[in-house]
């Protein structure tokens, strides 16, 4: 995605984070990638980018490299 997208992304997901936070809603570890405790949780997000997607990016590259 564009950076505008990319940062429409994230007020986005701040926006949610906000209005949860006024409601008392969280998350809570074990719901998706969320772990217990925030070191956690960057880690899986980081996990997720480096190993998750290898194979996505090289079939980018596949599907670009077709035209």
């Amino acid at each position: 995605p564009s950076c505008a997208a990319r940062i429409a992304a994230s007020v986005e997901a701040g926006i949610l984070g906000f209005h949860m936070f006024e409601k008392g809603q969280q998350f809570y570890g074990g719901d998706g990638i969320v772990s217990k405790g925030v070191e956690n949780t960057i880690n899986n997000i980081g996990r997720l980018g480096r190993e998750g997607m290898r194979e996505t990016d090289k079939e980018i590259i596949r599907i670009m490299l077709e035209d």
